[in-house]
């Protein structure tokens, strides 16, 4: 059998309704359609970004279709929902964890040393973890914004893998997803592996000056259950995310 015959049997066997059922829709259609639905239920998401990529209106975009629990670590969510109204999104399905205020507020200022910051900030997460599982049945969307944050805090990766454990267990009996904001070029190779081993999906933006046009390009190199998206997804950031459905050319 040919590659593009083993392709084409593929898609003849593959269940299009079961593909559909078990996706969650990212708020985006046409991304939707590549994605065959969505992303899976139950996944964990690494969210590899440019900054110049502007990756925060994605986030924006994947709190559209449900109940989205909005972990903010690099901004107050005031200025979050400033610069979302700013783009017409609405907030209606969108609660925010201020890790940002209660660190920066609370923890810093009031803790003995470091390892205590530490400590106190896993365990403030933690707890609106577990006010979310008891709170909410339906399927929902978990976003930090960003998990570099913590990284970069230095906290030992067996206590960040425990809370990823946790996390992951959640979206899996609750059909939901959990996106992870993971900035491009701060972190170490061995941690950004790491990370994306524990994740069933990937997802990389990079933004690109070529010419005088600015080039940005989305890859997803995993995707559990499906082969990976072999070709790079062009987008324009405007008032939302922009897919350009034409075919990428080297």
């Amino acid at each position: 059998m040919t590659e593009e015959q083993a392709e084409t049997a593929g898609v003849t066997q593959e269940n299009p309704e079961a593909v559909v059922t078990n996706r969650l829709p990212t708020g985006m259609n046409i991304l939707d359609r590549t994605l065959k639905g969505g992303i899976p239920k139950g996944s964990l998401v690494y969210f590899g970004a440019d900054p110049k990529a502007q990756p925060e209106i994605f986030l924006y975009e994947f709190t559209t279709p449900r109940k989205t629990f909005y972990f903010t670590t690099g901004r107050d969510p005031a200025h979050i929902l400033r610069h979302m109204a700013e783009l017409n999104f609405a907030p209606d399905n969108l609660e925010f964890i201020n890790v940002h205020g209660e660190y920066y507020d609370n923890i810093y200022v009031s803790s003995q040393d470091i390892a205590e910051a530490d400590r106190r900030v896993i365990e403030f997460i933690d707890a609106r973890l577990d006010e979310i599982y008891t709170s909410c049945a339906e399927p929902f969307t978990i976003i930090f914004d960003n998990f570099s944050f913590l990284v970069d805090m230095g906290i030992d990766l067996t206590i960040l893998k425990r809370l990823l454990d946790k996390v992951y267990d959640m979206v899996v009996d609750r059909d939901s997803t959990c996106i992870l904001l993971i900035i491009k070029g701060v972190h170490p190779e061995r941690i950004e592996n790491l990370l994306q081993t524990y994740c069933d999906t990937i997802f990389t933006i990079d933004s690109d000056l070529k010419g005088d046009k600015i080039s940005n390009k989305l890859s997803i190199p995993k995707i559990r259950g499906m082969p990976p998206v072999v070709e790079y997804i062009r987008f324009k950031i405007m008032d939302r995310v922009y897919i350009d459905t034409s075919r990428d050319i080297a």
